[in-house]
Parts: C-alpha cells; structure tokens; sequence
C-alpha cells in the first residue's frame, strides 16, 4: 500500500473506470495514460499518435472545468472508483479544452446527435487532463477488476501466455451484442481458413442504450461455445473472454481500434465483419447504417501495414432454407436468405414471440427468451426546465397516460416532493445541487433495472448533474430528455408559488434563473415550449417520440383523449 499525498481526486465514471484498466493492463498499448493535447488532435486529424504511431480513437479524461482550473502541470490525481477508493494515479502532463464539434465530424463523420456515438461525444465533458497513469496498489485493482467487471475478464499477459501454450495462430472475434447463428458460421469459417483457434471476446463495457445488458450477452455467448467443436486431442477450440471496453459506436475507426487492441492479446488474426460498431438506425438511409456495410474492411485493409495483425474480412451470412445452412450472402443468395435484424429480435422477445429455430442454437434462444420472459427493460423519461416551465404538470399527465397503457410499475419522481422527502437538509449550492439529482439517479436506477418507467420532473439546473443522472440509469435503461424550454419572461408570468417575485425581492436567493444559472442542455432528445401548442399537442408530442424510441409501444388514441382534453 502507498501513501496518498494529494489533493486532487477524481471519481471515475463508467467509461473512464473501463480506460483506465485497459491502460493499467496494456490492452491500449502503446498508450501510458489518457492523451495529452497534441496526441488528442493528431488522433483526431490523423489516426496517429504525434509519433506516428497508428492509434483512431481518443482515449481522454474528461473532467469538469472547475476541475480543470485546479490543476497545474505536474501535479497528482488520484483516479478513484464511485466508493471513492483510489486505484491509480495521473501525473498532469496538460490540461486542455477539446474540440468536439471537431471530433464529432473526423471520427463519426457527422454531427447529427441522432447518431449515438455523437449524442454520447457531445454528452461529454469539454476539459480535459492528459498524462501518464499508473497503478497504485496491485492486490486493490485485481479485487477491484473482480468486483466491477464481470467473470472471464483476462489480460493480455494471461491470454499471451495461454496462446503460447496453445502453439497455434489466433483469430479474434469482437462482439457487443449476443452472437447468433450467423455469428457462429462465421467464426467456425475463420477457424478453419487459418487452421487455429478461436478467441471470443465479447465487450462488457458501456455500449449503447438498447443493447443486451452484459450480463445476458455473456450467458448467451457462454451457451453458444458449447456448440463449437472440440480440438483432436479433445481439448476445446474456443476461448471465451470478457474485454470492459467501452464502445465509441465509431464504425471504421472504431473496427481499427478493436485489432490493435486484440494485437496487444497476442492475437494473428482479426475478424472484419458486416457493418462493425455501427449504431444503426440512421433515418437517411434505407438500411438504418450510418457508414457504408463494408467501409470498415476498406479502412483496415488500407492501413494493414502499421499493424502486426492481419485482417479476415467477411460478408454478412444469413439462413438458406433451402440448404438449411448459414451462408454468406451474395447477389445471387440475397432473395432467398433469411435474417433478423437485432430490432426485430428484441420486439419478438418482448412480445412473448418465438425465436425460429435457426435464428440461434437451443441454449441460446432460451437464455435470451427467459431474459425478457420475466423483468423487461425499464426506462426513464427526464423533464427538465426552469420552475413554472411546465414540467411537472406534463410529467404528470404523462405518468397517467402510461400508467395506464403499460402492463408494468410507471413511477413519477418530482423534483419538489423529492427535495421534501428524500433530500431534505439539502441547500441550493452547486454542491447540494448536484447531490440531489445524484440521489434521484440512484432511486431511478433500482426502479428502470427492474423494467420500471420512471418520469422525472426536476428543474436539474446543471450539466454535470444531469448528466450524473443519465451514467445512474443508461446501464439498465433507456434515458429520455426532454427540455421544457419555456422562456424565463413566462415563467415568472405564471410564478404559482411565488419565488420569482421572492428572489426579485431579494427575500430569497439561489433562484434558478434569478440568482443561479440554468445550463441550457446541449441536445436533448425533444425542446418543448409550454403554451407555444395546446398542452395535448405537446403530450402528443412527447408520446410520439418515446413511440419512436421503442421505449413504449404505440398508444392508443382513445387512452390519450381520456386523460388529457383541450
């Protein structure tokens, strides 16, 4: 154990707790810690670090700037986990303003929040701290690496040493959902072109809201490599191993970035399939991909030469059922193959459907069929606005409507009655603030990963709390944002309470939008202006977007009509 002599903690979200073990453990190798300015915008500019070594994604601490000022160049910072324990520290090499706007349009090609990579970028906090990183006690990161990620998880020097044994070539195979019989035809395909074995290495960081929970990807993954065959001498041919890597959804750099990771396991080869780390759902496209189908394999062939490790690239392979096998799509295949899209699959589970027989082997289906046989995904709707904006009084028809369409537990969660009950003693500093929302996120979380809908009314003033609150739920959820953007002018208009007129008095203060900044948000996923429509017009509105989101099913007309009227 080491002593810590410094003022500077900071507690690690979920992504930077997931960067921070994969650096400690050499899996982002040649990276020593989160970038510094000048390799944060050569990444960006050039897919390189300033030593021309080749690195796509940028792999930064993001810190708040209040945060951010403290620092001065050398200082240290302990990285701790939500309970505060320390697990490594950062010598401050610099402290920089990164350009996401930037970032958004090299890495993702775009700036429309609609894409889920983007939405989660811009999320994202602006200041950030560059420098080497290094862990602080050896016996605390392994206990803490078995509480926070899940069985399976394996070095590189432990993977390294197991291939050594197996004196074979490698081919790896990344996956963030559960893998299907596609999946398996082409990994068995891989196997037999290299003549070797076979890493399966599923993600089980952050992805993106609507994935499988990680969890059942990994029971679902688990059942699939009973399947594989074993090797002459009996021995298996498949290795299952858990990676806590948290998806960017940056689609071609994003497929480069997972070899070289791969390559730092000592891995040969690398699978380059359909479509990879694409989120799908890009509404300006017939088939929903925000890159073309194989723009990764393109951009992995072109830059094969910095890598050690060798692509495998491959079609998509969907079901024949005339030769009742999987088999890679073609021109000539494409009519008379079968295939369900990762949506359709979810609908059919969450409707009680069956899975058909050759979508997946037996065990498969029935990790997955059990998985939304019993608690379904939950999901939080978040109203946030300046007081007397409107959210309440919307949050609340909005429970009712749901409470009754939905066949589960639909909770409302009021910023007024939760600072009654569970956060009183709480003042209005920046500190207590976020403290309350935090407590919020908490609550919510138990509730969503139950399958609950959760309505929250709060006028969550700050970005930070905010967006503490989005990390508390999207793990378990859906998170949905919906800014009540009604002018300040109108709010102290209406003024039911009074407290504008109390803070223009000056008898109170800490007022938000008086005395006390609300932060805008940045990219909701719905603005509404009370009183700019009737308030059925902005309920139909917000129902209609979660009706989008597949966070609720489609409401019937008749429902609505009885709980709200013009």
């Amino acid at each position: 154990m080491c002593a810590i002599l410094t003022e500077h903690v900071w507690v690690l979200n979920r992504q930077q707790r997931c960067d921070l073990d994969l650096l400690l453990i050499g899996a982002f190798k040649p990276l020593t810690g989160f970038l510094s300015s000048a390799d944060y915008h050569s990444v960006v500019e050039h897919m390189t670090l300033t030593d021309h070594q080749l690195w796509p994604i940028p792999v930064v601490l993001d810190v708040t700037e209040t945060f951010a000022a403290s620092l001065a160049l050398g200082d240290d910072v302990v990285l701790a986990r939500e309970d505060q324990t320390p697990l490594a520290m950062l010598t401050v090499d610099d402290v920089y303003e990164a350009d996401l706007q930037k970032e958004a349009i090299m890495i993702y090609g775009t700036t429309d929040t609609r894409h889920e990579g983007v939405a989660a970028l811009m999320r994202r906090r602006r200041w950030c701290v560059g420098g080497t990183v290094r862990g602080l006690d050896a016996e605390r990161l392994d206990l803490a690496r078995r509480v926070d990620f899940l069985p399976l998880y394996r070095t590189p020097a432990e993977l390294r040493a197991r291939f050594r044994r197996l004196k074979q070539p490698v081919v790896a195979f990344h996956t963030r959902n559960a893998m299907h019989g596609g999946h398996y035809a082409l990994t068995q395909k891989a196997q037999e072109e290299i003549g070797g074995h076979l890493l399966l290495h599923p993600t089980t960081g952050p992805t993106k809201p609507g994935d499988l929970p990680p969890a059942v990807r990994l029971k679902a993954i688990w059942a699939l490599t009973q399947n594989y065959p074993l090797q002459p001498d009996g021995s298996p041919s498949v290795t299952l191993a858990t990676l806590p890597l948290a998806m960017r959804m940056a689609g071609p750099r994003e497929a480069v970035w997972h070899a070289l990771i791969r390559q730092n396991f000592g891995v040969n080869y690398f699978i380059v399939g359909r479509a990879p780390a694409d989120p799908g759902k890009n509404p300006n496209r017939p088939d929903g991909f925000w890159y073309p189908p194989y723009a990764a394999q393109d951009l992995i062939e072109k830059v094969q030469g910095q890598m050690q490790i060798r692509p495998l690239v491959f079609p998509e392979y969907a079901w024949d059922p005339k030769s009742s096998h999987y088999i890679a799509v073609t021109s000539a295949s494409a009519g008379r193959v079968e295939q369900l899209s990762g949506t359709t699959v979810r609908q059919m589970l969450q409707a009680g459907d069956t899975l058909p027989q050759w979508y997946a082997p037996a065990a498969v289906r029935r990790v997955l069929h059990d998985t939304y046989s019993g608690t379904r995904r939950g999901s939080v709707v978040f109203l946030t606005g300046l007081p007397a904006s409107g959210k309440s009084t919307l949050a609340s028809a909005l429970n009712h409507v749901l409470a009754m369409r939905l066949d589960r537990p639909v909770t409302l969660l009021d910023g007024d009655v939760i600072r009654r009950r569970l956060s009183k003693g709480l003042g209005f500093s920046r500190e207590d603030r976020i403290e309350n929302i935090k407590r919020v996120g908490f609550v919510a979380s138990l509730l969503v990963r139950h399958g609950g809908v959760v309505v929250v009314a709060m006028v969550a003033p700050l970005a930070e709390g905010r967006r503490s609150f989005r990390e508390h739920v999207e793990p378990w959820g859906d998170f949905v944002e919906i800014y009540v953007a009604t002018p300040l002018s109108e709010c102290e208009r209406r003024d039911p309470k009074g407290l504008y007129r109390l803070a223009r008095e000056g008898q109170i203060a800490e007022m938000t939008g008086i005395q006390s900044p609300y932060e805008i948000p940045e990219n909701p996923d719905l603005k509404i202006v009370s009183g700019e429509h009737t308030f059925r017009e902005d309920l139909n509105t917000v129902i209609t977007l979660l009706e989008a989101k597949e966070v609720i099913p489609r409401l019937d007309e008749e429902i609505l009509a009885a709980i709200v009227t013009d």
